[in-house]
């Protein structure tokens, strides 16, 4: 049954992609003038076996850019909301948390190509200079052979890590961060060191998930074509913590990034895209302009602004998927 139905799967997405057919469903779909905005967290090198589902490849990101350029403009997120319009779609990109990639691997592209981004910065990590606890486990679970991690105690199952690359390895670590993020923020700690222990001995990334130094921070923001959005200081899923605690730490990283950076930061990010009609207020009263969350769909003019939708790209995303959805399939 289930592969009858990748099947069907495959030959409806093939027929959709037809160019005429393609064309067609565009035009219905931006009838109404969405804004399109990608979520992407950080790029990467091209030769690097990091199998994880936020590091986009460098060279991928460029040919990505080139495919899309001659249907959208890219814009910042001020501009899409409430500028005059340029008479094509809109595009906004978007990055998560802060990874040194946006320093060392988007900022020269940014600078080359004149493209905007916004990008959301998590401060906690920037703070401590150290990753959060699913960078830690993304880098530990990378390298060569196969590991066995047994969560079966916390409830969380047994899973084998390798030996092979690419994305079956990509979903597994996918899956494991998933579940630990339905792990009370005060008893993930412990789960985390026993997946790091189980782990071991760990074979570090060439690249390894890290976050900016200020300093980089710094440059990256003074580019030009940066504008700076707040991702909450503690990236725990808002909706799982108590509402006084989660304004806290949006306030806290706003207030850390507008002394950091100078910025005037306007826009705030939803970690995990989890988000509340209290949350939504909170954001509201502490005078945000949007906030985004991840639905994978096209935002609507009149979309609320406290909830702005994103779709996902991941690091081996299918260009012409990608292409469907930004056509509203």
């Amino acid at each position: 049954m289930g592969r009858a139905k990748e099947i069907i799967k495959s030959a409806v997405f093939g027929a959709t992609a037809l160019p005429p057919v393609y064309q067609t469903l565009r035009r219905r779909a931006l009838r109404s003038d969405p804004i399109s905005i990608l979520c992407f967290h950080t790029l990467g090198a091209d030769d690097d076996q990091m199998d994880a589902y936020t590091v986009f490849p460098e060279a991928r990101f460029r040919e990505l850019i080139d495919l899309l350029r001659p249907d959208y403009d890219f814009v910042t997120l001020d501009d899409a909301l409430d500028g005059p319009g340029t008479g094509r779609p809109q595009l906004v990109l978007t990055f998560d948390d802060g990874d040194v990639g946006l320093y060392t691997r988007l900022l020269p592209i940014l600078r080359a190509e004149a493209l905007p981004v916004l990008a959301y910065i998590a401060t906690g990590q920037i703070a401590a200079q150290s990753p959060y606890w699913f960078d830690r486990i993304v880098n530990a679970l990378q390298g060569p052979g196969e590991r066995q991690i047994d969560l079966t105690s916390q409830g969380l199952g047994r899973w084998t890590i390798g030996p092979q690359h690419g994305p079956v390895r990509c979903a597994r670590i996918a899956k494991i961060l998933e579940l630990m993020k339905s792990v009370p923020p005060d008893a993930r700690p412990k789960v985390v060191e026993d997946i790091l222990a189980q782990a071991a001995p760990i074979t570090p990334p060439a690249y390894p998930l890290a976050p900016m130094s200020l300093d980089q921070l710094r440059e990256f923001a003074d580019c030009e074509h940066v504008t700076v959005g707040a991702h909450s200081h503690c990236h725990n899923v808002l909706d799982q913590i108590p509402l006084e605690q989660a304004a806290d730490s949006i306030a806290r990283s706003r207030a850390l990034l507008q002394e950091w950076t100078g910025q005037d930061v306007r826009h705030f990010c939803y970690p995990n895209g989890n988000h509340t009609a209290a949350l939504h207020q909170e954001i509201m009263r502490q005078g945000f302009a949007s906030a985004t969350v991840l639905d994978n769909h096209l935002t609507p003019r009149d979309q609320n602004r406290a909830e702005l939708s994103r779709i996902n790209v991941g690091r081996f995303a299918n260009f012409q998927r990608l292409r469907l959805r930004l056509a509203g399939i």
